[in-house]
């Protein structure tokens, strides 16, 4: 059974929601801790990709005197909040009951923290502390002296460290939560905190979270999503959920903003991986960047056009929509109720619009830009949940019937027409 990681209250703040909770010492170190790497994104099996060259390291003397002052002050306190980072990839489910909100993770968020208090280094820690790094750290140091004095502590001494401890464990400490929220926007939340003090600078920012003050495709991907999502005639409009932690059950929008984020990402940049390398290159190094695969927005951005990429976007799913009208519509009150609406339909719908980009000279978009392409689709019964299914096969079974639709004389069609048969029996 799923056990429960957050407790709290939802949030809102200028359109972006958050929890604020409370968690005890002891608690809170079950799902997480210090950590000095850095997870960028998940792969498909939602495992956490790293950021090799960035090191979220603490001052040590710093995590020292927190150690120190928990240990030696019987009054020791830490008013200001804890900021976490949750993936929606490691939530079991979550309940809103008399205007709390309670988090379940998966177990596997306890278990690897776990593994990795026992020395392994490759496990993986989901939940990241965006804000609270050296205090968190300073905490642990404070538990591993406590510990070793018990060992070597003897009667009434003993006692007394051993209540210390439970007591420090015990401890209520007050987090922020952020679910699923961007690299770029964790790291503004970041400098939020700290930029009233003088000791952290932009740089310690930037470093701390991997990403430069320049124009990076993260950024560019993040700016296209929330202007999709906003404009009115928009096809996305607010049918994204903006960092995944809206909870008012009237409202529930089908796409998340990482999954856009990503899906973008990846048509300007080759990998995940590379997109790390991507961020510390200026826009105009990217044209001469050898890729080795077709990367549709990659010139765009080079040459400082991200309005090209909201407007193919914007036209493609337009079209999408004209086409299949009420099957395209979404009331953000219900689950999704066909592969249209959902984000298995979403990612079908990105890879075959890059098929279409890749096989034809494009270059500029309108609302007839991809209407003779999307229209020989418009056969197929998207209705049917059994023939689409909103799985990942579904996603597959979608993509090959479109592509097999728009581009019956492709050399790679009848290898689709036997993967869909395979996917169907």
């Amino acid at each position: 059974m799923a056990k429960i990681g957050i407790k709290g209250f939802p949030v809102t703040q200028n359109g972006q929601d958050f929890i604020i909770g409370k968690a005890k010492i002891g608690e809170l170190l079950e799902y997480t801790m210090y950590t000095n790497r850095l997870i960028v994104g998940f792969d498909e099996d939602e495992k956490p990709i790293y950021n090799d060259q960035v090191q979220r390291r603490v001052d040590d003397t710093r995590a020292n005197k927190i150690a120190d002052f928990l240990i030696n002050d019987n009054t020791a306190t830490f008013p200001t909040n804890i900021v976490l980072g949750v993936p929606t990839s490691v939530i079991h489910h979550q309940e809103l009951q008399n205007g709390m909100i309670s988090i379940y993770f998966e177990d596997f968020v306890f278990e690897e923290v776990a593994d990795a208090k026992r020395g392994n280094k490759d496990a993986n820690v989901y939940v990241t502390i965006i804000d609270g790094q050296h205090r968190v750290r300073g905490i642990e140091k404070a538990i591993e002296r406590l510990q070793s004095s018990i060992v070597k502590s003897i009667g009434n001494e003993k006692e007394q460290v051993k209540e210390k401890l439970e007591n420090l464990l015990a401890m209520e400490l007050v987090i922020s939560c952020f679910i699923d929220k961007s690299l770029e926007y964790q790291a503004m939340i970041f400098s939020t905190i700290n930029r009233t003090q003088k000791r952290v600078s932009q740089d310690l920012v930037y470093s701390l979270f991997g990403i430069s003050d320049k124009d990076t495709p993260y950024k560019t991907a993040l700016e296209v999503t929330l202007a999709l999502n906003a404009h009115p005639k928009s096809p996305f409009y607010k049918r994204i959920k903006l960092y995944g932690n809206t909870y008012d059950k009237s409202f529930v929008p089908p796409l998340s903003q990482s999954t856009m984020i990503k899906r973008i990402v990846s048509m300007i940049s080759e990998s995940i991986r590379e997109s790390e390398n991507d961020r510390f290159r200026d826009r105009k190094a990217l044209r001469s960047q050898k890729v080795k695969k077709f990367l549709p927005f990659r010139i765009y951005y080079a040459d400082n056009q991200d309005y090209e990429i909201s407007d193919c976007l914007f036209y493609f799913f337009n079209s999408v929509r004209s086409i299949f009208g009420n099957l395209w519509e979404y009331n953000t009150q219900n689950k999704p109720e066909n592969v249209l609406q959902s984000t298995i339909g979403f990612e079908a719908l990105i890879a075959i619009m890059s098929d279409i980009l890749e096989r034809n000279s494009i270059s500029d978009y309108n609302k007839d830009t991809f209407t003779p392409y999307l229209s020989k689709i418009a056969s197929l019964n998207l209705s049917d949940n059994v023939l689409f299914p909103m799985t990942t096969k579904g996603r597959k079974i979608l993509y090959n019937s479109m592509f097999i639709e728009i581009f019956p004389n492709d050399l790679t069609v009848s290898s689709k027409e036997e993967e869909l048969i395979s996917l169907r029996s």
